[in-house]
């Protein structure tokens, strides 16, 4: 009776321990949704959990006469405030926001890369985000994107 007592806690115990651990896509999918979360809810909280915020870059289009002609770097600590602060997105522009996370690929459980699709309203941003474990949490390190409307 011990002996099976035993096994069974076993059993229990490993059946628990399973189901609590977390893999790299996992971690890196929480940190998009954060992203995500975070720009439409305009949550400065949850974009700073995605983001870098020490020395994560994004690259910003510079364009003229409607075409792009280069880009700049731009800082997620100087971006996250702005983002953060924004105007609060209506119930109805909220309803046709969406997430989708096309691929995710992950090297050494240490750096990864990200192609997302985010609608927001009527515009979707297609980003490629460079992610890195930092102090053993998973964080957007750089982001490009193109708009398609």
């Amino acid at each position: 009776m011990i002996k099976y007592t035993t096994i069974l806690l076993l059993c229990f115990s490993l059946h628990n321990f399973s189901q609590e651990k977390t893999t790299p896509i996992n971690e890196i999918q929480q940190t998009i949704q954060n992203y995500y979360d975070g720009y439409i809810e305009r949550d400065i909280d949850k974009l700073n959990k995605a983001f870098d915020t020490e020395n994560g870059t994004m690259k910003i289009p510079i364009t003229e006469n409607d075409k792009t002609v280069g880009f700049k770097n731009a800082y997620f600590k100087d971006l996250m405030p702005i983002w953060g602060n924004r105007a609060k997105l209506s119930e109805e522009i909220l309803i046709n926001c969406a997430l989708q996370i096309l691929h995710i690929d992950v090297v050494d459980a240490e750096i990864a890369s990200a192609k997302i699709s985010m609608r927001v309203d009527r515009v979707t941003y297609v980003d490629i985000l460079s992610l890195q474990k930092i102090k053993n949490v998973w964080k957007i390190t750089n982001k490009i994107f193109v708009v398609r409307k």
